[in-house]
């Protein structure tokens, strides 16, 4: 019972020995891995099942091992290459149970396989590894054969390979289009959420090519008196003439996700609203341009931020965060930030969201865009107007 895998065998072999080359550079034996979105890069696994316990075991040379709910098993049999021994399962007993956890059957899973003395990664600043599961795990090992190796695939997940820029590219379709039915939706009177129900439709139907999956962020689309903060969503209260609607959406296309974000205006634009654009547009072009192989991601920021501050616009937080694979609750890696003192160097192949957007307190604007490092520069994902839109 197997479905059509998104990638070759040939690719999940070479992740795997890069992911490989990384724990021996750290003395690292075997790796517990646990965050969803490297269970799905080293092994194909894809299912809602990241609320309980389950990791993929990775040792320097053998075969990785699934390990999750007894439920889940026939999920990681159709979404995996693994062959049945290395698919393994603890019973319903284990699950959100007050005196037993399935740490408790993972450690002894990994003892019986000829771990018991190897120096294991964790991941241990990850959202789905919680406190109770390390102390499970801190308790059956020494100390000194427990490491921090929280970040450890996502750094190797930073550059993409080509198969995985072809998903990039079908979502950034699907975000489009998606951004699209925003601006066809949008007006005064349409409640907003009858406006969000549209782009769900848009970014789960996709294109007449592929279809979308569910993203890791819901559409966030403040309006009114909520738009000059950011990361809420939408009310079922109508829009209203002369509001703004700060739009960030994200379309996920076998879990790589690709956001968007634009701003819409249901009136005239405020001489301060078109210098915020200006500068947000000069910025971004600035930065595009600036992006090559061998720059940081500081000097990215920097650059930004020399092109908007021509405008008197400065930005606080970061402008942007490397992008990929993505289950809730966020669609960052966690790796690259493009803000002062990240050194992080680009190389071909690295997906980012350059997001400068800006909330002033008593005005916004939200315009963002996703790109790839290349060879010779920057290539943007998207191919959608960077404007502040204004419908009247």
């Amino acid at each position: 019972m197997t479905r059509a895998m998104h990638f070759d065998e040939i690719e999940y072999g070479r992740r795997q020995t890069k992911v490989r080359q990384a724990m021996a550079a750290r003395g690292i034996d075997l790796l517990v891995v646990s965050d969803p979105c490297n269970l799905y890069y080293l092994s194909g696994y894809d299912a809602w099942s990241f609320y309980v316990p389950q990791v993929l075991l990775l040792g320097i040379e053998d075969r990785p091992v699934w390990i999750g709910r007894a439920m889940d098993a026939a999920g990681a049999a159709i979404t995996t290459r693994l062959p049945a021994d290395d698919i393994r399962a603890y019973g319903d007993e284990y699950v959100q149970s007050a005196t037993r956890h399935p740490v408790d059957f993972i450690v002894e899973e990994i003892k019986a396989r000829g771990w018991r003395s190897a120096r294991i990664g964790l991941e241990i600043g990850n959202y789905y590894l919680g406190a109770r599961a390390y102390l499970a795990f801190a308790d059956a090992f020494a100390s000194d054969k427990i490491v921090d190796a929280s970040l450890l695939v996502n750094w190797v997940r930073s550059v993409k390979s080509p198969a995985e820029l072809d998903y990039m590219r079908q979502a950034a379709r699907i975000v489009e289009g998606a951004m699209q039915a925003a601006y066809d939706i949008i007006r005064p009177g349409v409640r907003e959420c009858d406006a969000a129900a549209e782009i769900y439709r848009a970014l789960i139907g996709g294109t007449a090519e592929y279809g979308g999956n569910y993203a890791s962020s819901p559409p966030l689309m403040p309006s009114g008196d909520q738009v000059h903060t950011p990361h809420l969503s939408w009310t079922d209260q109508p829009y209203r003439p002369g509001a703004q609607v700060n739009l960030e959406l994200v379309a996920s296309r076998h879990r790589y996700h690709t956001p968007l974000g634009r701003s819409v205006l249901l009136g005239e634009a405020s001489p301060e609203m078109r210098r915020l654009e200006a500068a947000l547009c000069d910025g971004i072009e600035a930065a595009l341009a600036f992006i090559r192989p061998g720059v940081t991601a500081a000097e990215i920021d920097a650059t930004w931020q020399a092109a908007a501050g021509r405008h008197g616009i400065q930005k606080a937080a970061r402008c942007g965060y490397s992008i990929g694979i993505a289950y809730p609750p966020t669609f960052g890696e966690q790796t690259i930030s493009i803000r002062p003192g990240d050194q992080t160097v680009m190389q071909p192949g690295m997906t980012l969201h350059l997001m400068p957007a800006v909330w002033l307190g008593s005005e916004s604007l939200v315009m963002t865009e996703p790109f790839v490092v290349t060879d010779e520069g920057a290539e943007c994902l998207c191919r959608f107007p960077r404007r502040l839109e204004v419908i009247r």
